[in-house]
């Protein structure tokens, strides 16, 4: 019943185009359509008379008439046999057993026929590649690129559904499809030209949507330059009409990380496969022949077929599931909502699953494997999901669209995870969470990754961005709700006002800095420039940028226009300018009128961001002199565009600023800046007043005071600290040391401020200090005069690590609300103190290690057995670096399994750490995803820096073959690799390899560039005066 169902709602069949299919299936010459096969049909009968009159001229005309057919079929059977070896490109055989072979496939090898069939098919390719280049002389002569060969596809198509249906063979990794396209013709065309890559094309036809036959198709092949197929047609498709495209093919199931892909866990012993898919951005096209751009939204039909022992999963629930003698199924899916093709997915697997009912009805399930599901692993991610889907669905006033949702957690994944619409892919790692072996941080990451794919459900999959220059107007809200939506499951936590700051903000920033940064919005041309714009720019400052825009409006403003903006483009795509123009309305609907696009067209299509500096006049009281410019780390470094000058950026600035004494701080005032430098009247600006600007660092920026007004300021910090907010006191940690790093301010005014933390109490500024320490850290790790650097550190982390101590053992799970801010305090300060050589902490986490080694069980506190890993693998024999591994290697728990990983690279042994590099490219031992984290964590470790750089250059063929297609898996190894680089010496090898090796990767190595060229000028310039200072600190 299904398929005769699924049957009507194709186009309209012709019985000429079900013998034409029954031809192209089995190999036989049967003659298309069209007037010659008219004429060798049967003829109406004439009389006897009439043959007696004209016998003579009958005989002749009927002989001339055979001659004609002769002459027909002849070229037809070569016609059609030429068109076949034109549809078949290059690409894996068919598979085997299960699916159907051609019926030069099934001949057996060394007959007559199949000589003669391959001679003809060499002279029919030889015959289309000669065809192909005269049609591209002809395009030249025109000084146009013909259709194939252009960026982007061309517009005179449009899909409007597609008919998928799929067989998986898991025994030999292949899978063969046939697809059928509705295609709606807006100009003229006899070219039909869409996405393919690395797959086998076995037949195609093109039909109209009426009763009026098929098309004929002159020839078709694959142009892997663009990675597109081209459909050929004798005569052009009409505009205004329907036509069905029908391609069926064959691909492998691959082994790596992109397209159908294929993964495997072991269970009982047994290695047992499961195939999934990843096609953002740009690789659907590699498991179905498809219109592979973000504008191109279409409805889809899938049906797939695999063996009993499987299930499969796709957007939408099954329909129907046909059972065959023989131990196969078909899975027929229901049609899909309008949607791109870059979140349609599916999967085969054997996995088992858990579920549970939203208020409104959506149907949550959670896929893994049967015994990760038994143990209750996914069930923490199962619950919020439902929670979260409530919460959007008020806070957007946008229903969830599909009738289901199925998260699925599979072994191997490219990425954290993948928000395909109704089937979300996660890799284990970010989904699955046993509470009795998990950290209070492994939960927030878990949590936030769940928080960042359900905000896609509506960012990304409702409302898709009409190309990917404005990839951020998805990732950058999915990243900024990730805060918002776990406030909401844990209010007290204060993420979106607090963790923000250190996690996104200060992140992105020390990216942002670098002069070979980008815009949030970029320009993208081709395929090739899809992945670029895959970065922390688009997910970090895109959130920091709408974080910005969301004060600055007001919240229930922001709210409300988001509800506008999902209700108006739902099912569509949508522009920033569609965001802007939303959002100003919005604004205007209170009584606001801020052009909400001129504003924010500085902020996405300028890289980079401005330092504010405020001056006190000295002249004049009352007035302080507010100047704007672009902060850059390397102020020698060449602008990626050198016609556009630092000098030349402008922005229009959200300033609130404030004025504090001792005791009190004033509430905030708002102001526009919009020129290089303006003279503003503050009043209450008394003698001891200090001002502080960017309150709560809501925008997008740093600000610098003149020194009077820093030493005023770390005189607050030191007296009275709590005036300054939490998230200023964060934001002055981290505009100080940047500033400094830069060469903005002097080096020792930072090291100064954090001499308060010892009275610090707030996880936050511990936080920021820390992470704005690392950075330091790295470029003095190798020095002669760390020591000096390492002391003064520890004094300021001593009493508080007095203070709070270690943790109790296993921390009850009903406390992590409700000591979420004390416990990372407490992490923090231990992180610190063990990092820096306390020498009690050395001395706990060696006792804690020893105490699981003699008993067998690990009695390490939950939230900081990552630390005592890691410092217990430095400190101690290679024993303890064998019995990491050995628990690396026996552990089921993910959460766990990851920071034995990372611990393992902690040693001091060159040895160990050259033999984990080496075994870090076995797929066996380390997940692929798992091997960049290992290179990145070696290379951070002083003693092994050298070495991870070393393996990096050797390896870089077989890194980049691995990860290049893989987003901004290479740039992430990149940058890890080499952004602690800081002698003259690695800068020239640096310059070297990237000389050699040229391709793959060049955005990344500029800004790796960049940044080693900043660190060796920060060493040359800076070095001394810190170390200076510090020597003269800490005798006193």
């Amino acid at each position: 019943m299904a398929l005769e169902e699924k049957r009507e709602k194709r186009p309209p069949v012709t019985p000429m185009m079900i013998e034409e299919e029954a031809a192209l299936r089995n190999g036989s010459r049967g003659l298309p359509p069209g007037p010659w096969a008219e004429a060798a049909g049967p003829r109406p009968r004439t009389t006897e008379r009439h043959i007696a009159v004209h016998k003579r001229l009958v005989l002749g005309f009927a002989v001339s008439i055979l001659a004609l057919l002769a002459v027909t079929m002849i070229a037809v059977l070569l016609s059609v046999r030429f068109e076949e070896c034109g549809a078949a490109a290059d690409g894996p055989p068919r598979a085997g057993g299960n699916g159907s072979l051609s019926g030069a496939a099934r001949q057996p090898p060394g007959r007559p026929e199949e000589e003669e069939e391959e001679r003809g098919g060499e002279a029919a390719v030889a015959a289309e590649e000669e065809e192909e280049e005269e049609e591209e002389e002809e395009w030249q002569r025109r000084r146009e690129l013909p259709p194939w060969a252009r960026p982007r596809l061309p517009r005179h198509l449009r899909p409007l559904h597609y008919n998928l249906m799929l067989s998986a063979f898991m025994e030999n990794f292949t899978f063969s499809g046939e697809v059928n396209v509705q295609l709606e013709v807006h100009n003229a065309s006899r070219y039909i030209v869409l996405h393919a890559h690395r797959m086998h094309i076995e037949a195609v036809r093109v039909a109209e949507d009426k009763l009026a036959g098929g098309v004929r198709v002159a020839r078709s092949f694959l142009y892997p330059q663009t990675q597109v197929f081209v459909v050929v047609l004798n005569r052009s498709l009409e505009a205004q009409r329907s036509y069905n495209l029908k391609i069926i093919y064959n691909a492998l199931i691959e082994n790596e990380l992109l397209g159908f892909f294929r993964s495997s866990y072991v269970l009982h012993g047994e290695r047992r496969f499961l195939g999934v898919t990843q096609f953002s951005p740009t690789h659907a096209r590699k498991a179905f022949p498809c219109f592979d751009e973000p504008i191109y939204k279409a409805t889809f039909k899938i049906s797939i077929r695999h063996q009993a022992t499987y299930l499969s999963l796709s957007n939408m629930p099954v329909e129907t599931s046909v059972f065959e003698e023989d131990g196969w199924v078909t899975d027929h899916f229901s049609q899909t909502p309008l949607m791109s093709t870059y979140y349609l997915a599916w999967a085969v697997c054997n996995f088992t699953y858990r579920e549970t009912i939203t208020k409104s009805g959506v149907v949550v399930r959670l896929y893994a494997r049967p015994d990760a599901i038994r143990r209750g692993s996914g069930d923490y991610a199962l619950n919020i999901t439902r929670r979260l889907i409530e919460f959007y669905e008020d806070y957007f006033k946008v229903p969830y669209s599909l009738p289901k949702l199925d998260l699925l957690a599979v072994p191997k994944h490219p990425y954290a995870a993948m928000e395909n619409w109704g089937l979300s892919v996660f890799v284990e790692q970010r989904i699955l969470l046993d509470p009795s072996i998990s950290s209070i941080s492994y939960l927030l990451d878990v949590t936030m990754v769940i928080v960042h794919e359900l905000c896609h459900q509506w960012f990304g999959d409702l409302v898709t961005p009409v190309w990917w220059e404005d990839v951020w107007l998805k990732e950058g809200f999915a990243h900024y709700f990730e805060f918002v939506g776990t406030d909401y499951l844990y209010p007290g936590w204060n993420m979106e006002k607090q963790r923000f700051l250190t996690d996104v903000l200060h992140e992105v920033m020390l990216l942002d800095g670098l002069a070979s940064s980008h815009p949030v919005s970029q320009e993208v041309q081709q395929a090739t420039d899809i992945d670029r714009v895959f970065d922390w720019i688009a997910y970090k400052k895109g959130a920091a940028l709408i974080r910005m825009l969301a004060n600055f409006m007001g919240h229930s403003v922001f709210q409300m226009g988001l509800q506008d903006y999902l209700t108006i483009h739902k099912y569509g795509n949508a522009a920033r300018n569609d965001l802007w123009n939303t959002l100003s309305k919005a604004l205007k609907r209170v009584g606001k009128s801020v052009n909400i696009r001129e504003v924010m067209d500085q902020w996405t299509l300028q890289m980079g961001y401005p330092v504010i500096t405020i001056l006190g006049n000295e002249t004049t009281d009352n007035v302080i002199v507010i100047s704007q410019e672009r902060f850059v780390y390397d102020s020698d470094a060449k602008p990626k565009d050198p016609a556009l000058g630092d000098s030349s950026y402008l922005w229009q600035i959200p300033l609130t600023i404030a004025v504090g004494n001792t005791s009190h701080i004033s509430s905030e005032a708002i102001i526009w800046v919009s020129n290089k430098s303006e003279h503003h009247r503050i009043p209450a600006l008394e003698e001891a007043s200090w001002l502080l600007g960017n309150i709560n660092q809501t925008g997008y920026f740093r600000v610098n005071y003149d020194i009077r007004n820093w030493r005023l300021l770390i005189n607050q910090l030191t007296r009275n600290h709590e005036v300054i907010s939490v998230s200023n006191r964060a934001g002055l940690i981290d505009d100080a040391f940047n500033l400094a790093r830069a060469g903005y301010l002097p080096q020792n005014i930072p090291l100064e401020i954090i001499r308060y933390l010892s009275e610090e109490k707030d996880f936050l500024p511990w936080h920021a200090a820390s992470r704005a320490l690392y950075p330091l850290d790295k470029l003095l790790d190798r020095t002669e005069s760390y020591n000096i650097f390492n002391e003064y550190i520890l004094r300021q982390v001593a009493s508080m690590y007095l203070k709070l101590g270690w943790p109790m053992n296993n921390l009850n799970k009903s406390l992590v609300q409700a000591s979420y801010q004390h416990e990372e305090l407490r992490r923090e300060v231990i992180m610190l103190a063990c990092s820096f050589g306390n020498k009690h902490c050395h001395q706990q986490a060696a006792t804690l290690i020893s105490d699981w080694i003699s008993s067998n069980r690990n009695r390490i506190p939950l939230n900081v057995r990552d630390i005592v890993y890691c410092t217990g693998v430095s400190l101690m024999d290679e024993d303890v670096w064998e019995f990491i591994w050995m628990k690396f290697h026996s552990t089921t728990a993910v959460s766990e399994k990851k920071i034995l990983l990372e611990a393992l690279t902690c040693s001091d042994d060159r040895n160990l750490l050259n033999r984990l590099l080496n075994l870090s490219l076995n797929s066996e031992v380390v997940l692929d995803q798992d091997a960049i984290d290992v290179i990145i964590h070696v290379a951070r470790n002083p003693h092994g820096r050298d070495l991870a750089w070393k393996f990096f250059r050797e390896k870089w063929k077989i890194l980049n073959a691995r990860y290049g297609e893989a987003l901004f898996m290479n740039s992430k190894l990149v940058s890890g690799v080499t952004e602690f680089l800081n002698t003259e010496e690695e800068l020239r090898e640096l310059k070297n390899f990237i000389r050699s090796y040229e391709e793959g990767a060049a955005a990344s190595f500029s800004r790796a560039m960049e940044t080693v060229e900043a660190n060796v000028r920060w060493q040359r310039l800076y070095k001394e005066e810190l170390f200076q200072w510090l020597r003269k600190s800490l005798t006193h």
